[in-house]
């Protein structure tokens, strides 16, 4: 029996009392007419859906089954057989309901979009033995694609790979499983989805700075807590060099700054009066003759531009135009012979071209070597210049021999930065002082504490903010 919401509904709409209702509106309408009926049917139909059709509809075989069991038993249902999941029932859908929509919109396949026109044409071609590239290698990426499925049917199936052609454990490189793809698809696809990397960081490892200094530096033999004569005195000689250095820097500061001064016996403030009262004689001297021969040489120019002028005419312009192109046309003919002899030194061409390259070639080795030796230092990143850590050394009275009695030297945390920075890792950096100013305090007067009989100037009170 089948339960309708006409049934469940308490209050019940009233029944029409034929044409003397009121249907005016949609309340008036809703309250005035009987749906139940309709609402029976409906639920009469969803419940047939679920079910798998109404049973008017159905045939007898859906309905009666024939027992033609000779007096087996019955299978017990086992709970352990497996049913199939809860979650997946929905995606099932009803046994007996119908598509709603009957029509559904399908995607059309690349052939299917075509125009027909224009597919008649491709065939005809196709016929005819004229065939893209692009079709062509489509074609034969399907055909490959294929043969691979084919190939990995039972390692699909179940699961597990059932040719072992490589190495597990060894090192070599996998083979490009794209072989098949196209370059420029290869390249199109890596660039949109962001894996792309150009052909110069291929080669560069990620985890280097392009620097040839080791992580940890052997240290010098001389540095040993026990070391040989030989090498703690050579130890000591790089220390002193080191020293030298530091010296020769500070006498370069001190001729240019000190040195550059006169003594003590110099009075200055008597020599510069003394200076800008004079002037200097020999200075003005120079001046005025120079000024002379100046005039005198533009006078003489005027003059002999004027005569030039008189004298040059159109027989010498004239003339002078001949020359010229004589002069063209030979120049012209030089370059010619010298063409047509060029041919004829091929062997001292060849010698020259040889020696050139190897010129280049030489200076290409030295220039590969210049770069290995700047990739042995640290690069300048920042405003300062990289200096080297100091030689940690024991003089001849320090050394002890042993490592009970020996001190330590230098600072392993600084070793430690000091090659970050030399390996290009971090910028140098120096230490910075942080200055805080010391903002000096307003003061201001305030009317009310004025009398008015004061000084200029006096403030009998001034408060500190």
């Amino acid at each position: 029996m089948t339960v309708t919401m006409a049934e469940t509904n308490m209050n019940p709409p009233k029944k029409s009392l034929g044409s003397g209702a009121s249907k005016k509106n949609k309340k008036s309408w809703r309250k005035n007419t009987d749906i139940a009926d309709i609402e029976e049917f409906l639920d009469e139909k969803r419940f047939d859906e679920r079910v798998g059709g109404s049973f008017e509809d159905r045939p007898d075989s859906a309905l009666f089954v024939v027992d033609k069991s000779k007096g087996e038993k019955k299978k017990k249902n086992s709970r352990k057989d497996p049913k199939p999941l809860k979650c997946f029932a929905n995606l099932l859908g009803l046994p007996g309901a119908k598509d709603p929509i009957k029509k559904r919109n399908r995607t059309k396949l690349l052939d299917e979009r075509v125009n027909p026109i224009v597919k008649d044409m491709q065939d005809r071609a196709i016929k005819a033995g004229k065939v893209k590239r692009k079709r062509r290698e489509a074609t034969k990426a399907r055909i490959e694609a294929a043969k691979r499925k084919e190939e990995t049917i039972l390692e699909r199936t179940t699961r597990r790979r059932t040719k072992f052609d490589f190495n597990l454990w060894g090192d070599e490189e996998k083979e490009d499983e794209d072989d098949w793809m196209a370059t420029d698809t290869k390249v199109h696809t890596a660039k949109n989805s962001g894996k792309l990397v150009p052909r110069a960081t291929k080669a560069r490892a990620s985890d280097t700075t392009g620097t040839l200094c080791p992580a940890v530096e052997i240290p010098h033999a001389g540095q040993s807590y026990n070391p040989s004569l030989g090498d703690h005195q050579d130890l000591l000689w790089k220390a002193a060099i080191v020293e030298m250095d530091k010296e020769k820097e500070l006498s370069k500061i001190e001729r240019g700054t000190t040195m550059m001064f006169p003594g003590s016996g110099y009075k200055q403030e008597e020599t510069y009066i003394q200076e800008m009262s004079e002037g200097i004689k020999e200075l003005e001297k120079e001046g005025e003759a120079v000024e002379e021969e100046s005039e005198e040489e533009e006078n003489d120019e005027e003059k002999e531009g004027v005569k030039c002028e008189k004298l040059i005419g159109r027989k010498r312009k004239r003339d002078r135009r001949g020359r010229k192109f004589e002069e063209n046309k030979k120049r012209r003919e030089m370059e010619s012979k010298k063409e047509q002899q060029e041919v004829m030194r091929l062997k001292s061409i060849k010698k020259e071209l040889k020696v050139d390259d190897e010129m280049t070639k030489d200076r290409q080795e030295k220039r590969e070597e210049a770069d290995k030796e700047k990739r042995k230092g640290a690069i300048q990143l920042s405003n300062y210049k990289f200096e080297n850590q100091e030689l940690e050394i024991k003089l001849s009275d320090e050394l002890t021999g042993n490592l009970r009695n020996l001190k330590a030297e230098g600072s392993l945390l600084e070793d430690r930065f000091k090659s970050l920075q030399k390996r290009n890792v971090i910028e140098t950096r120096v230490p910075q002082k942080i200055v805080k100013k010391a903002h000096k305090r307003k003061k201001f007067e305030k009317k009310s504490y004025k009398m008015g009989w004061e000084p200029k100037g006096y403030t009998p009170f001034t408060p500190k903010v």
